[in-house]
């Protein structure tokens, strides 16, 4: 699972998140921010399947009073979330957030070697009981 994401200083004066706060308010970014943390741990590659309007606003913690439309809509026209073939997908994602998309392969790489350096350890010490138990005693053996 995912720990973080990686944010650009360029991200601070970027045309598109002026625009976004122009078009829905202020804080815009904070949505669009917490979007992109909750993909990070749902949808790590950044293709939003499954998702409607309603899981991004949930997911981007848009206020419930208000339409998700107006913030699905925002991201889209402003140049955040693209629609392919009727499934969201986060602009870019796969670019900027190479580190989130690759959170699985990192993990199965990580669990296979330390499955590999357990295998190691528990044949070494099979090994060493042909010859001593390892911890200097020969088993009585007079050297």
């Amino acid at each position: 699972m995912n720990s973080d994401i990686r944010l650009l200083i360029s991200f601070k004066g970027h045309r598109k998140r002026k625009r976004l706060k122009r078009t829905l308010c202020h804080d815009a970014t904070d949505y669009l921010i917490d979007l992109w943390i909750t993909a990070a741990v749902d949808r790590p590659d950044g293709v939003l399947t499954g998702w409607d309007k309603h899981d991004i606003a949930d997911a981007a913690n848009w206020p419930e009073d208000k339409p998700p439309e107006t913030l699905v809509n925002a991201l889209i026209d402003c140049g955040w979330i693209d629609e392919i073939n009727g499934t969201y997908h986060l602009h870019d994602w796969k670019e900027h957030q190479s580190w989130a998309c690759n959170a699985q392969a990192r993990s199965s790489k990580a669990k296979k070697a330390a499955e590999a350096r357990w295998e190691k350890r528990l044949n070494g010490k099979n090994n060493n009981k042909k010859f001593g138990n390892g911890d200097g005693d020969n088993n009585g053996d007079q050297s």
